[in-house]
């Protein structure tokens, strides 16, 4: 009898034990509040920040970041040298860490402008007088097919500037044509029932 209480004595104390370790385990830490774009200075300010819709691009002289913050959504460009930009490109995608050492690299560079996007993004209002417009007048415009669609509603992804707009078609597609359905060219005579807005486009893509 002794045995068997000295036994679940120990075990009361080990549980114990392990609930006092687990209870002094740090919290995750959480992402930065408050952060605005008048706060970022660096590449590793923006990495910080964790902003949505997050994207960059790094050239040979320059790394570009896109991003929605707040209700906004901008473009930062910061300088590289050819030697750090050859070593971000050098880093192996198959290593678990790849992503920390590229932001290794890139995080102290000084961002040397921002940019506001959400000037170029065009308003519901305006989307809205597309309506009627067939897919040919839309890339006489300007417009252009990224690919994206889903012919059984007819929705099509079209790009203008550094966005992406959501198109409804009239007319269908026989489902023996999805496969290799060029959009641009099946479009060309239907006309838009409707036109959103759907995400940031490319918009780091800035080569000249």
């Amino acid at each position: 009898m002794k045995k068997v209480l000295s036994l679940l004595l120990v075990l009361l104390m080990a549980v114990c034990m392990l609930t006092a370790c687990g209870g002094s385990k740090e919290e995750p830490k959480e992402q930065s509040a408050g952060a605005s774009v008048d706060s970022l200075k660096t590449i590793g300010d923006i990495i910080e920040a964790a902003p949505e819709d997050l994207q960059s691009a790094v050239y040979e002289d320059k790394v570009v970041y896109a991003f929605k913050m707040g209700d906004n959504f901008y473009r930062a460009i910061a300088a590289i040298s050819k030697e750090d930009s050859d070593a971000y490109m050098k880093v192996d995608f198959a290593d678990e860490d790849y992503e920390e050492q590229q932001n290794k690299i890139v995080a102290p560079l000084k961002i040397d402008k921002i940019e506001d996007l959400s000037d170029q993004l065009i308003s519901q209002e305006e989307l809205d007088k597309l309506v009627g417009k067939t897919g040919k007048e839309l890339v006489e415009d300007g417009w252009t097919y990224n690919g994206s669609y889903f012919l059984k509603e007819m929705q099509f992804e079209l790009n203008k500037g550094p966005f992406v707009y959501m198109f409804v078609f009239d007319g269908s597609v026989d489902e023996k044509d999805y496969e290799d359905y060029d959009a641009e060219k099946g479009t060309r005579d239907m006309k838009v029932k409707s036109a959103s807005f759907s995400a940031l486009g490319d918009a780091t893509n800035i080569e000249e």
